[in-house]
């Protein structure tokens, strides 16, 4: 299988941070050919996202010229602009933190970090770059189109396949292809929940996904029973889709990233502890 090479970007002032970065780079190298640019300055940061498109980019917080947050926020003007950003510095004041979430940086490493840190976000891209089949169940084209756009601006790549029905849904699902089932709950005849306990009757890893405009802890109760993955109540975001994909995968929640429960009434209990 070839895999496009993976461009990245380290920008900071200390030489001894750039080879902790560098370290966790190098142990993907035996799988995944890499590309490393390593700058001491925000401007020859800036520079090098100008010049081509950088995958992950790990910038400090405080460097002379130009600072990281004046690189982020510069970011969405270059050709790095699906840019996985990942801040680094020993710490980070709130008006920082606000510049970072708002022009959407993906992580924090706080100094000292370990190579396995930056190891760690490294496989965390290569996992959101990895194609997840999925099936978009719902009676309506105008939805499964809605929900194909929503799909698109997540982090994560997927190989859209659309059925109309529960019926169509399981002679899809019996191909054995699909990784993820994104299905509404209300639709005619078979309804999402009964659909999803026949998925888990084929198959106990396929991820499913209920979307529905209702907000119910019964519903939800109830799809979390038949061992529906997550809950979405519509309308959902690609942010949403992006944490549902971190929990589904494993992966931790980044510094930047949107927090919220797989179904809501998780949140709910854990109030009432």
């Amino acid at each position: 299988m070839l895999h496009k090479m993976i461009r990245i970007l380290v920008a900071d002032d200390s030489g001894i941070a750039r080879e902790v970065v560098n370290e966790g780079i190098n142990a993907h190298r035996k799988n995944r050919y890499i590309e490393v640019d390593n700058v001491d300055n925000g401007r020859a940061a800036l520079e090098v996202l100008k010049k081509k498109q950088i995958d992950i980019a790990f910038i400090d917080i405080n460097m002379p010229g130009m600072n990281g947050p004046e690189v982020v926020a510069a970011m969405n003007e270059t050709k790095s602009t699906n840019c996985l950003a990942v801040a680094i510095s020993s710490d980070m004041n709130d008006k920082a933190e606000a510049v970072f979430k708002h022009f959407g940086a993906y992580h924090f490493l706080k100094k000292p970090f370990h190579q396995d840190d930056v190891a760690e976000v490294v496989s965390t891209y290569m996992l959101m770059t990895t194609t997840y089949p999925i099936l978009i169940v719902d009676d309506s084209s105008t939805m499964r189109k809605l929900t194909r756009k929503i799909l698109d601006g997540s982090r994560f790549d997927f190989e859209f396949s659309e059925a109309d029905s529960a019926q169509s849904a399981l002679r899809a699902l019996a191909s054995g292809k699909f990784k993820l089932v994104l299905t509404d709950f209300h639709m005619p005849g078979i309804d999402g929940i009964e659909l999803a306990g026949s998925i888990r009757d084929l198959s106990s890893k396929i991820g499913i996904f209920m979307m529905s405009t209702n907000e119910t802890s019964y519903l939800e109760r109830s799809a979390a029973f038949v061992g529906i993955s997550g809950f979405l109540k519509k309308p959902f975001t690609p942010g949403d889709i992006d944490t549902l994909m971190h929990q589904f995968l494993e992966i931790d929640a980044p510094r930047f990233g949107k927090v919220r429960e797989m179904f809501s009434f998780s949140a709910s209990d854990k109030k009432a502890c």
